[in-house]
């Protein structure tokens, strides 16, 4: 049991550490306060994809031994990830948590980011699991840095380079040969299913691109808990958290807790964090790490063996995120 454990780890460590060295490397040398926020950035980035993937394997978990529904789930970490949130924004701004409402100009923009972006990453990538399956799921979510490129095209007039095109499109190689482990018949492609999977993607697009202005003008902690209410009070309309399906014990209240407070109100907040030093580009293609992490794990505690096509995905999406988030700095030079 420990040499498997030992040579897995090992096999993860010549993939991480590049990535890791580079972060270290890059507070050693000379950087410009741009080029810190962009590391920062990076790391932020990483640390959200990390904490989901931990918090998918507990999704995966709770899927398996509760009869609880994507939709339920959905309601249960807004409402309880908002509810902290707001809750810490009121004790540290006092009358201030209330400034965003202060603007009607900001109703229905930030109406948008709380359904199109929060509600809508949550609820639509766990629907395309029930039609399809989570390597589908999965592979279609991460569309999104697509989308952000045809956004940022379209709003901002600004045209990407062939080489972030080119890095894109590696991560997204390797999300799916680590999704599929190369056998691309354990797809389940439904109109349903790529439906549901590109709505997932465009609400990751939204999640990074609509709450910037108001992080920027009140706050990251307001926003991300005013966002996560409306966001869980129009999930609840669809399926009420108090319409329990299964019998609750310890160990799904335990669930519940992580999921909501580390996974969700934790994880949006560092996300958000990431996206004010980086590019949303770059924390799109970071996200990659989800599905990384998801797989350490399986490999460190529930005996996934490691093969040429897990290795293959992991070296095809962690160089891309080392090369994009080097493309930025020296940008900023």
């Amino acid at each position: 049991m420990s040499c498997l454990v030992t040579f897995h780890y090992r096999s993860y460590g010549t993939f991480l550490l590049p990535l890791f060295s580079f972060f270290l490397s890059c507070y050693n040398k000379g950087m410009n306060q741009y080029q810190k926020k962009i590391v920062k950035g990076t790391i932020y980035s990483l640390l959200s994809g990390l904490i989901w993937g931990i918090c998918g394997i507990l999704g995966e978990y709770f899927f398996t031994h509760y009869q609880v529904s994507s939709g339920w789930i959905t309601s249960m970490r807004l409402t309880l990830a908002g509810s902290l949130v707001l809750i810490w924004s009121a004790v540290q701004l006092k009358s201030q948590v209330l400034d965003i409402w202060r603007d009607k100009k900001n109703y229905l923009p930030f109406l948008a980011y709380a359904i199109l972006g929060i509600f809508s990453v949550q609820y639509f990538f766990y629907l395309c699991v029930e039609y399809s399956n989570a390597a589908t799921a999965t592979i279609l979510q991460f569309i999104s840095p697509v989308f952000i490129l045809f956004y940022n095209r379209l709003v901002y007039q600004k045209r990407a380079s062939k080489s972030a095109i080119f890095y894109v499109l590696v991560a997204m190689l390797g999300v799916c040969l680590m999704a599929t482990k190369g056998d691309l018949s354990q797809l389940s492609m439904t109109p349903l299913a790529l439906v549901t999977g590109l709505l997932s993607a465009m609400g990751v697009m939204f999640n990074v691109i609509l709450p910037q202005p108001f992080a920027k003008r009140y706050g990251f902690v307001p926003t991300v808990g005013w966002g996560m209410i409306l966001a869980g009070l129009f999930s609840n309309v669809l399926s009420p958290v108090y319409q329990l399906s299964f019998t609750l014990d310890i160990w799904s209240i335990l669930i519940c807790l992580i999921i909501a407070f580390f996974g969700t109100a934790f994880a949006f907040f560092i996300s958000m964090k990431a996206v004010s030093l980086v590019s949303p580009l770059v924390v799109s293609v970071i996200s990659a790490s989800e599905p990384l992490s998801s797989a350490l794990l399986s490999v460190l505690f529930l005996g996934l063996v490691v093969d040429w096509s897990l290795l293959l995905a992991m070296a095809l999406i962690i160089l891309p995120m080392i090369f994009l988030s080097i493309e930025e700095a020296k940008e900023s030079k």
